[in-house]
């Protein structure tokens, strides 16, 4: 089955479903067939029985002796070619026209039918027995008839069914081999103009066909192209900044190396100089290739967390104490406020990293002599961290790029970070499902407000 085309297999299941429909319906007729016949067959033994038991009365009638009256009304009835038995009240017969049936199995034993079919040498015959009284005289009147002609009947069908059944089969697989065919062709037709989609630009499959299952079909893949083209249209941006950002430390620490290496001889200072440089320019290459790291590690989801359970408040004055001796190198002071006992789950490193980056985003923008907080505020089943500086604030057109990776509105500072600082923060924080925005901004700071789900 599955080296068959899926037009092959729908014919193919269409075909078998239709045998056996098939099969079932031709049983079934034959059965109803033989249900009709058998009662056909009763209405006319009814018939029968009433017109030789008025025969019987009649003789009686103007002979006045059973057997007689029997023997005439046996001999009336003898030419309908039926087997007729007349009995007294004690079983004997008193005429018989048996036709090759022996009595005893006309008449019915204790606990048989009266109306029965019995099966004999000769073939199947339907049998009534059924009691008169005649004056003062009981009898039984026995009759039965073969029930050749609806054998018969069903051997007719049978053969017409043998012949048309296959032909029937056969045209309703050809039919089914033809309507498979149109009903997969728009399948076909999407599929060849999939392969011809570029991954570039803005072809798709074009609008979904009326057909509803189609339809999703056309509109899932259709979605499907669209995040395929934004994935390599961001990981095309990744790469064009990531090289844009790594060229610049290693400009700067080979033009070092060659400075220091163009003359022979140099003194300490100036070799402790070029050292310096490229001491720093190393570091921020490392810092730079470590957040790309975390970032391409967490768009392919292989960043794995561990989550344990912690206290928020502890994680936030652990990172305020890490960022404050940064702070006080720029006179910048560092204030935290939060209650006790915060619970929440989450991996701890990554958290701490959230915290850090913010809070040294925030140091970096605030002018020499500012203030950066940190607040916590549980509410219900969540809790807001917000972080706040004294800069000037992020322009209006800004704001919708600060999340952005290597954005760094400020172009003084781009030695200090890497750009990738909230995009990371960012990232972080919808890991442990919550989220992080830009809370509010102007010319007296910003605020960024973190939130995540309180475990309980």
């Amino acid at each position: 089955m599955r080296t068959l085309s899926l037009r092959a297999r729908l014919t193919l299941w269409y075909a078998v479903t239709l045998v056996v429909v098939v099969v079932i319906f031709g049983v079934d007729v034959l059965l109803v067939q033989q249900r009709f016949g058998v009662r056909r067959v009763d209405r006319e033994l009814d018939t029968v029985h009433a017109t030789l038991a008025n025969v019987l009365r009649e003789e009686m009638g103007e002979l006045n002796d059973a057997t007689l009256a029997a023997t005439e009304a046996r001999d009336a009835m003898a030419s309908l070619g039926d087997a007729i038995a007349i009995l007294d009240s004690r079983g004997e017969p008193l005429a018989a026209e048996l036709n090759g049936l022996p009595l005893a199995e006309l008449v019915p034993r204790g606990g048989e039918p009266a109306v029965r079919t019995i099966t004999t040498a000769s073939g199947e015959w339907r049998v009534h027995a059924e009691q008169e009284r005649l004056g003062d005289t009981t009898v039984a009147l026995v009759i039965a008839r073969r029930l050749t002609d609806i054998a018969r009947e069903q051997e007719e069908v049978g053969e017409a069914m043998l012949v048309v059944i296959p032909l029937a089969l056969l045209l309703a697989g050809v039919g089914g081999w033809w309507l498979a065919s149109v009903g997969l062709r728009p399948v076909r037709d999407m599929a060849r103009r999939a392969t011809s989609i570029p991954l570039t630009g803005l072809e798709d499959l074009g609008p979904p066909p009326r057909d509803e299952e189609l339809g999703q079909l056309a509109r899932a893949f259709n979605g499907l192209v669209a995040r395929l083209r934004a994935a390599l249209q961001t990981q095309r941006q990744f790469m064009a900044d990531a090289s844009h950002e790594l060229r610049t430390p290693v400009s700067v620490i080979r033009t070092a190396a060659d400075v220091a290496l163009s003359r022979p001889q140099r003194d300490e200072a100036e070799y402790r100089e070029a050292l310096g440089v490229t001491a720093a320019q190393s570091r921020r290459l490392g810092r730079l290739v470590e957040d790309m790291l975390v970032l391409a590690r967490a768009d392919a989801g292989a960043y794995p967390l561990q989550p344990v359970d912690l206290y928020l408040d502890d994680v936030v004055e652990d990172c305020r104490r890490a960022v404050d001796v940064l702070a006080r190198e720029r006179g910048i002071t560092v204030t935290s406020a939060a209650p006790g006992d915060v619970p929440v789950r989450g991996d701890e490193e990554l958290l701490r990293r959230l915290l850090v980056n913010l809070l040294q985003n925030a140091v970096q923008h605030s002018p020499r002599g500012g203030a950066v907080s940190i607040a916590v505020s549980p509410n219900g089943s969540r809790v807001y961290v917000r972080v706040s500086d004294s800069g000037t604030g992020i322009p209006e057109s800004d704001r919708a790029r600060i999340f952005e990776r290597f954005v760094q509105l400020d172009p003084s500072r781009r030695t200090e970070g890497t750009g990738l600082g909230l995009p990371i923060a960012k990232w972080i924080a919808e890991a442990h499902q919550g989220s992080l925005a830009l809370e509010s901004t102007g010319p007296r700071g910003s605020t960024f407000c973190v939130v995540l789900p309180v475990n309980r």
